[in-house]
């Protein structure tokens, strides 16, 4: 489908939800009238989406009223979209409205703790959110969060389009490596007090066992459904129906259907060698409960 006109139908879409929920939905007038979030924190191709799915999928009290129409990442707010770089811009009056659609909503962020791009005036309501809030931090192996980040990023990010070692030697605006931006937010949200931190090969392979976990650390008693694990949408025409519908399944993104490398047949030896030194203080920390 065409860009523009893709951009069209979702304008079209997005137009007649707010019209929707103007009709049906009565948001929150503050965060004090809001249920207990669940922030799920991770960094980029972690198991955010999944994470997310499945706390809708198992938990009655994390599902939200979704609008015929609406768009699935509805499902929850993303604090990123305060962010002056995003493009998908937000005013609080909507993030309340998002986190008014379950009793205990769900939030999405890739932020490190101290949400340091947060525009001073967005800064309080941020505050305000995660304090009252039950934190999950979701963390993967790292060679392959490069591995999927290569393959996401060349969809739309044309400095991605490179051989996969030049690749995981660019720096940010910082000039940290891409290694070394994941150690430091594994690390930083580690470190944090209150924070269940989630190992993402747990989700697929211990399912109910962590679920169980999770519901003590929230309060909520899971109604584990079968199977437990949500079914991603495979193709367009799943999501589109799934959004015609409101009949959510899957939030999770598609690197535009192309399965990332596996790390043995990316990373060379000097990769190895430079991932270790990049990553250092996570290998320092490997004791530390996950």
């Amino acid at each position: 489908m065409p860009q523009i006109l893709h951009n069209s139908i979702a304008g079209l879409m997005n137009a007649l939800v707010r019209v929707e929920s103007a009709l049906l939905e009565r948001p929150a007038r503050s965060l004090d009238d809001v249920g207990t979030p669940t922030i799920v924190a991770s960094h980029r191709r972690s198991g955010t989406h999944l994470t997310l799915d499945l706390l809708r999928r198992n938990f009655p009290a994390c599902r939200p009223r979704m609008l015929p129409l609406e768009n699935p990442h509805h499902a929850y707010f993303n604090i990123d979209r305060f962010e002056p770089t995003t493009t998908m811009p937000c005013t609080e009056r909507e993030a309340l409205r998002l986190l008014s659609k379950a009793r205990r909503p769900s939030v999405k962020t890739h932020a490190e703790p101290g949400f340091a791009d947060i525009p001073p005036e967005h800064a309080p309501f941020v505050r305000s959110l995660v304090e009252r809030s039950k934190i999950l931090y979701v963390h993967r192996d790292g060679k392959k969060v490069m591995c999927s980040m290569w393959t996401w990023r060349r969809v739309f990010d044309p400095a991605a389009r490179v051989p996969f070692a030049e690749f995981l030697r660019q720096t940010d605006e910082r000039g940290r490596s891409r290694p070394r931006v994941w150690a430091e937010h594994v690390a930083a949200w580690r470190a944090m007090e209150g924070v269940l931190a989630i190992d993402f090969d747990r989700i697929i392979r211990d399912t109910r066992a962590l679920l169980g976990e999770i519901g003590a650390f929230i309060g909520e008693k899971p109604e584990i459904a079968d199977p437990p694990l949500p079914r991603s949408n495979a193709t367009r025409w799943q999501s589109a129906i799934a959004r015609l519908t409101g009949n959510l399944t899957s939030t999770n993104q598609h690197a535009a259907g192309d399965r990332p490398p596996r790390p043995e047949d990316v990373f060379t030896d000097d990769d190895l060698a430079f991932f270790d030194r990049e990553t250092r203080m996570i290998r320092l920390t490997s004791d530390r409960s996950p």
